[in-house]
């Protein structure tokens, strides 16, 4: 009896930490399947660059040196038309590179519903894995993916009252 409660609250900690941290069952699979839509719509050939913008322009901790930033279609309407935040289905790509002009990493907000803060998350290697960070917390270590609703994605980005052109000033 005494293990059974061990094993129930290992496993309530254990989803209370992914669910702080923004994972959740399906956040890799997420994350995989908006890597191939991204491949497959050659985004860096077929989507526009964000407004004022050109590539390898320099950027601002934690993304990179130097920043180039891709937006999907329903992304680019938006900021057309002037809209207060993105819509549904807006998907923001920022390729991150070092200060040499090596792809460090990329980082994405897709947005997957009408809320401010809905956005699904993910931070990829350059060859598409999703980054995993290693921390500590309590004097214990972890690794965490980053992918789903990371707290430090959110922090600086959904919290901010600008507006989505505050988007870029992260």
């Amino acid at each position: 009896m005494r293990n059974l409660l061990y094993l129930t609250i290992f496993v309530l900690a254990v989803g209370f930490v992914y669910i702080g941290t923004g994972l959740g069952g399906d956040a890799s699979v997420q994350a995989s399947k908006l890597w191939s839509s991204m491949q497959d719509a050659k985004y860096q050939d077929n989507w526009a660059l964000w407004p004022g913008k050109g590539k390898l322009y320099k950027g601002t901790h934690p993304h990179g040196a130097l920043l180039t930033t891709y937006i999907n279609e329903v992304a680019a309407n938006a900021l057309k038309a002037e809209a207060k935040q993105m819509p549904k289905g807006s998907i923001i790509i920022k390729e991150n590179y070092m200060p040499d002009g090596t792809l460090g990493a990329i980082t994405v907000m897709d947005k997957t519903g009408e809320g401010k803060d809905d956005y699904f998350w993910v931070k990829y290697t350059p060859d598409g894995t999703v980054e995993v960070k290693e921390m500590e917390k309590d004097g214990k270590k972890m690794s965490v993916t980053l992918a789903g609703k990371p707290k430090g994605c959110i922090g600086c980005h959904v919290a901010s009252t600008g507006g989505i052109y505050n988007i870029m000033t992260r």
